[in-house]
């Protein structure tokens, strides 16, 4: 399979409503912001990379449309599932996405490689680390049209539910597979 034709979706459009502020945008200990050091982690491994993005994002869509295409999530107030639903028009020519959250900055770029490479047309891809699921996960092109009716916060959750014949596990030693930030402490 051509690399262009396995792209990355980093779904960004929530409005962090526990974090307090725009966490997409917080300044993290070791330099950078959340949101671009997720993206820069995944960029290495894909040629197709498109950002998900709220309404109202449009100086977050300038600073990162040179990079990734960025496309704004009308529903995305209604939760997790219908960024990714809004993705969809963007993907249909690719065998599969791996979906990331703008919030995990701490994923290796190893990882989103590794996913990738598992990952193909029929199938759903789950990293692990020491024995717990984690994000990204990969979604097979087979299964892209039963994104299309969202089921809100849940995502592709149900997704990998019923289809759990089609999963890949992907062990992999990234413990940032399992961090994400909720609130400042997380940082």
């Amino acid at each position: 399979m051509s690399d262009s034709r396995i792209g990355c979706v980093v779904l960004a459009a929530g409005f962090a409503r526990r974090f307090g502020t725009d966490k997409r945008q917080a300044p993290l200990p070791d330099g950078g912001t959340l949101l671009s050091r997720t993206l820069h982690n995944a960029a290495p491994a894909f040629s197709e990379r498109l950002l998900v993005l709220h309404a109202g994002d449009t100086e977050l869509w300038q600073h990162y449309a040179p990079q990734w295409q960025a496309i704004i999530a009308q529903d995305a107030a209604l939760g997790l599932g219908h960024s990714l639903a809004a993705a969809l028009p963007y993907v249909q020519e690719w065998e599969g996405m791996v979906v990331a959250l703008g919030d995990m900055p701490w994923v290796q770029s190893a990882t989103y490689a590794e996913v990738k490479e598992r990952l193909n047309a029929q199938t759903l891809v789950v990293p692990y680390y020491q024995g717990q699921r984690g994000n990204p996960v990969g979604i097979g092109r087979d299964f892209f049209a039963a994104l299309a009716a969202p089921e809100g916060e849940l995502g592709a959750r149900a997704l990998f539910e019923r289809h759990a014949s089609a999963l890949v596990r992907c062990t992999v030693n990234d413990r940032g597979i399992l961090r994400d930030v909720d609130v400042p402490d997380d940082l």
